[in-house]
C-alpha cells in the first residue's frame, strides 16, 4: 500500500546574526562567519519573502549590491548563483564567498555605504508542523495541491530538501518512490521555484497532475 503525501508547513522565527557590513569587503567576511541559517535567509528564504514579485529572482545580497552599492555587474554576477544547483547550504556558501573574493580581487577601490544602507545578516530558525491535509493518491494530491498556502509549497520544494541534502522536493520523491510515476516526477522536479512566484508554481504542479490524469 502507497504511503500517502502528508502536507507540511513551515514558520520561521527571524533574528539578527550580530554581522553586519558597509562595504564588499565586510560583506564578504560576514558570509564567510555566519551560520548556515543565515545563508540559508538570505538566499534561499528570500524566494518566500519575494514571491509576490514578478521578475527575476534576486537573492538579499545580490540585491544589496545593487540598491546600496550601486554595483550592477557584481549584483548580477551574485544573482547568477542558482540556487536551485546547490544541494546544501555550504555549496551557496561557498559560491558566493567565490564570486566576491574575485570581485575584490579585480578591484582597485572598495566603495563604503553610510549607516543606514548597511547590509544586515538575519537568520531564521524554522518550525515544521502538520497541516492536516494529505494525498493517498494522484487525483487527491492534484486536488490538494491546489488547496495548501504557498507556504507549503516553499517547504516541500525548497525547505525540506535542503534540510535532507537532497536533490528531489518532496512532491517529486513522493511521485516516483511512492506512485511509481517517474516521468510526471521528473516534470514538477523540472520546475524551478526561482523562475516561478509560488502561486504560479503551485497552478504548474496541478497542471501536470491534471494532464497525466487525462
Amino acid at each position: 500500500m502507497n504511503r500517502p503525501f502528508a502536507f507540511q508547513s513551515a514558520a520561521s522565527l527571524v533574528k539578527h546574526t550580530g554581522y553586519s557590513a558597509d562595504n564588499v569587503r565586510a560583506l564578504l567576511r560576514g558570509l564567510q562567519r555566519v551560520p548556515g541559517s543565515s545563508i540559508f535567509y538570505h538566499v534561499h528564504h528570500a524566494l518566500f519573502r519575494r514571491h509576490f514579485t514578478i521578475g527575476e529572482f534576486m537573492n538579499d545580497f545580490a540585491r544589496w549590491a545593487l540598491t546600496a552599492l550601486g554595483e550592477e555587474a557584481l549584483a548580477e554576477r551574485l544573482s547568477a548563483v542558482d540556487p536551485l544547483h546547490c544541494q546544501s547550504v555550504r555549496e551557496a556558501r561557498n559560491e558566493l564567498v567565490r564570486v566576491i573574493s574575485e570581485q575584490l580581487g579585480a578591484s582597485e577601490y572598495v566603495a563604503h555605504v553610510p549607516s543606514g544602507k548597511r547590509f544586515f545578516f538575519s537568520q531564521a530558525q524554522t518550525f515544521v508542523f502538520p497541516t492536516g491535509r494529505s494525498a493517498a493518491g494522484l487525483r487527491e494530491f492534484g486536488q490538494e495541491v491546489q488547496r495548501v498556502g504557498v507556504d507549503t509549497i516553499f517547504h516541500h520544494f525548497v525547505t525540506a530538501p535542503l534540510r535532507l541534502g537532497r536533490k528531489d522536493n518532496d512532491f517529486s520523491a513522493w511521485l516516483r518512490d511512492e506512485l511509481g510515476e517517474p516521468d510526471l516526477a521528473h516534470q514538477v522536479a523540472e520546475l524551478s521555484p526561482y523562475s516561478y512566484d509560488l502561486y504560479r508554481l503551485r497552478e504548474r504542479i496541478g497542471d501536470l497532475v491534471e494532464r497525466r490524469l487525462h
